[in-house]
């Protein structure tokens, strides 16, 4: 009970120890006893002041103020002098447990003493700045009394539980957690190195717990490291540095808050990196080259990314892909050229090794560099940059994209009419085949010429029946469009670029056209069907193929060329056109002769081989049927036929270069052979052969060989019309420029499309002088300017 006489010691001795219950005693307070007391309050500032002896409302205030802080003092003293008789984790948690008292005591004078705060001490701050609000003053007395003079003690033992956990020993790590939260949670007013505008003013939490916490980690890894800091001992410094970092970092983020993450880094990387950076950097240098230390590489790239610092970890990038543009340029099989009809043979290696090597260095920054997109963009730039480089284009004997186009032409292939095979596994692996071709191509910088040369291939695929599946065809086109869309839009800075828009519909062209085309393959096989009895009885096995002219652009008519076709052949072939003409009456229908052929059974009589019996299977073209029908129709010789070449040409009316061809291909087969005499041809009666399946029916190499050129003949012309269009309007914003820097410029915008050789600029250059759009400055030749018209 409080005693009547208001102004007397013993009210505020019975306040006393009506607060003792829940601020020392920690009691839970019932709401009954928070009301008296909330009262007691209340009644002596209202009638301190009206009851004799009267008192002044700021006596009275003040000394209810005063005694208030002398209370909260003395029981703050008390709590100071247990806390330094103990150590270790009892006094982690005696200070624990004593905050979260006093943080309930804090809220509960708050509310209790609300009204002095309201009717005084507002007022009292105004006039003087040493008054506060009674919460940031009890704040201020826990900082003063207890922290400032325990902190110390309180870290020192901190450090010790830390410490004991490096050893191996374990503790109560939420011990640890829950004081650096109580040194957050402390905010006292009015104290300038608390209350710094930085960090969300945790100056109290920086000051007296972040600082010694990182001040110790680096005594302790300098302890650890001190021995190994020299040049001998470089690798196993950096090893040793990097695991002590890796559990400094862990333990960090448990015992520290996450702002103070960074500040650990810097002072560990101050400390023990940034003097050591040259050191680490020539030991990476060492790495990259011997090839065989991913771990140290990949422990390297850990303890340059803790910098903030771009340019430290950017040194450590210039390393990586200087050495795998050494790589790719130095270990590239160079394409070993032989004669085929003047056909260079592509080795396949090249485009195996160019794609192993890309992907094996992506796998390098997937596995040891985090996958940094800054690493895997520099390096598919600086595989680009090597794989177009005059000394790659030597080394290869071809631009990458006719590479990546022959290769894919390996793949493509049905193995067992492919002379140059990739394994017995090929119809599983050629995806992964043709995703190697993909990585070369998305690097090329002459993509059309890709274009050109994969459909001539393809054409000639469809036209053969070498292609391993139509299914795998579509699957190619598919890759391709995707690949040359990437490469669209990785190298797309300005929008509505005219170059970026016209490699967009050359891939949209090629794989609209391609797709056409193996359209045209299945339907012809589907027409050709409804003649399978009337062939048969003629004794032929023929497929139609129905190619539209102008998505078969490759294709070389051959409308000079004629030909006497047997008559059993021509009777299928005349009904086949009079039904294709009257179901397409708009249409021109002509027969390509030098891309048709049909399967002929024939059995040679004098034939002793394992297949005389049952006789030979025979792909011939047309010109070879007509030929072969001259040794072998009863209707037109009897007997052995020995025949001139003069004679063939005037029975079947064929072009004797032509017939000439088809000879050499008939009698290196040994299907046909000289008479002993000499005077002619006849047909072999002893034919034998390992093989039944003969196909005889391909393209010739010349024929390859004069396609390839006019490509070749196109791309060169394309090309130079770009490269002139460049240098005048180039020179047409510069007004002039010099002969390397407008190389150079012209150079970069068609990096991405093909490889500008000096060759061709020159020949630019003389054109358009020569067209009188550009002239030599008078004063120095190797200076161009632009000639308005």
């Amino acid at each position: 009970m409080f005693p009547d006489d208001i102004n007397s010691t013993e009210y505020l001795e019975a306040l006393q120890n009506a607060l003792d219950g829940p601020i020392v005693r920690h009691e839970i307070m019932s709401t009954p006893e928070y009301m008296k007391i909330y009262s007691a309050v209340k009644h002596y500032q209202d009638y301190a002041c009206v009851e004799p002896p009267a008192m002044t409302t700021m006596c009275c205030n003040r000394r209810l103020y005063n005694w208030l802080i002398s209370y909260m003092t003395k029981n703050i003293r008390d709590i100071k002098d247990k806390a330094l008789v103990l150590s270790g984790p009892a006094l982690l948690d005696f200070y624990i447990t004593q905050w979260e008292y006093f943080q309930t005591t804090h809220m509960l004078i708050g509310r209790l003493f609300f009204s002095v705060d309201q009717q005084w001490i507002e007022r009292q701050c105004k006039q003087d700045p040493n008054y506060t609000c009674i919460s940031s003053t009890l704040i201020q007395l826990w900082y003063f009394y207890l922290f400032r003079r325990l902190t110390t003690h309180v870290m020192s033992n901190v450090i010790s539980l830390v410490d004991a956990e490096r050893s191996g020993r374990a503790i109560d790590s939420t011990l640890i957690t829950r004081l650096y939260k109580a040194y957050v949670e402390l905010k006292p007013e009015g104290i300038a190195k608390c209350n710094a505008e930085f960090r969300e003013r945790l100056g109290a939490y920086i000051c007296y717990y972040e600082n010694p916490y990182i001040n110790a980690a680096v005594s302790y890894i300098d302890t650890k490291t001190h021995s190994l800091r020299t040049p001998e001992h470089m690798r196993e410094y950096i090893q040793v540095l990097s695991e002590l970092f890796i559990q400094e970092d862990e333990r960090s983020e448990r015992y520290l808050r996450s702002n103070s993450l960074a500040p650990m880094r810097n002072k560990l990387n101050e400390r023990f990196l940034r003097s050591e950076i040259g050191c680490i950097y020539q030991m990476a240098d060492l790495m990259f080259a011997t090839g065989n230390d991913n771990n140290g590489l990949c422990t390297i790239y850990a303890l340059l990314s803790r910098f903030d610092n771009s340019n430290v970890l950017q040194q450590f990038l210039d390393k990586f892909v200087a050495q795998a543009k050494k790589t790719i340029t130095q270990n590239c099989p160079e394409i070993q050229a032989s004669t085929d009809g003047g056909k260079v043979v592509f080795a396949k290696a090249a485009v195996i090794y160019l794609s192993d090597t890309l992907n094996a260095h992506l796998d390098m920054i997937a596995t040891l560099f985090c996958n940094n997109s800054s690493f895997t963009k520099e390096l598919r730039h600086v595989f680009a940059a090597a794989v177009n480089t005059d000394e790659m284009h030597s080394r290869l004997g071809v631009t990458p994209a006719r590479l990546a186009a022959e290769f894919c032409n390996i793949v493509l292939k049905n193995s067992k009419t492919r002379s140059d095979d990739l394994g017995s596994d090929l119809t599983q692996t050629a995806e992964l085949m043709l995703h190697k071709a993909m990585d070369v191509l998305h690097a090329s910088h002459d993509k059309g010429l890709f274009f050109k040369f994969y459909q001539l291939h393809l054409t000639r695929r469809l036209l053969d029946n070498t292609s391993m599946s139509l299914d795998l065809e579509k699957t190619a086109i598919a890759m391709i469009y995707k690949t040359v869309m990437m490469s669209v839009k990785r190298h797309g800075n300005k929008k509505g670029s005219d170059l970026e828009y016209t490699l967009e519909c050359a891939a949209s062209q090629n794989s609209s056209e391609a797709k056409q085309m193996i359209t045209d393959i299945i339907v012809g096989a589907e027409n050709s069907r409804n003649y399978t009895d009337q062939v048969s009885q003629a004794g032929f096995d023929v497929d139609f193929k129905v190619l539209h002219g102008k998505t078969w652009t490759s294709v070389n008519s051959n409308q000079d060329a004629k030909v006497v076709l047997p008559s059993q052949l021509l009777k299928v072939c005349d009904d086949y056109a009079k039904r294709y003409s009257a179901q397409h009456s708009s249409r021109q229908f002509n027969w390509l002769w030098a891309y048709s052929k049909a399967t002929v059974q024939l059995k040679f009589p004098k034939s002793k081989g394992r297949y005389a019996q049952i006789g030979y299977t025979l792909v011939l073209n047309p010109y070879q049927v007509s030929i072969l029908n001259l040794f072998t129709d009863p209707s037109l010789y009897d007997g052995d036929v020995v025949l001139t070449p003069q004679q063939i040409c005037a029975n079947i009316d064929i072009d004797a270069n032509i017939a000439a061809s088809e000879l050499v291909t008939l009698t290196n087969a040994h299907i046909l052979q000289y008479a002993p005499d000499k005077t002619g041809i006849c047909i072999n009666q002893t034919f034998d052969s390992k093989q039944r399946y003969i196909d005889l029916s391909r393209i010739k190499p010349a024929q390859h060989k004069k396609e390839e050129a006019t490509l070749d003949n196109r791309d060169s012309k394309f090309r130079k019309e770009c490269i002139m269009t460049d240098i005048s309007g180039i020179l047409k914003k510069k007004e002039c420029m010099g002969h390397r820097a407008l190389f150079n410029a012209v150079k970069k915008s068609r990096e991405n499309f093909f490889m500008l050789t000096i060759s061709d600029f020159k020949e630019s250059i003389s054109k358009l002088i020569d067209k009188g759009i550009i002239e030599r400055d008078e004063d120095d030749h190797a200076v161009y300017k632009y000639c308005p018209v």
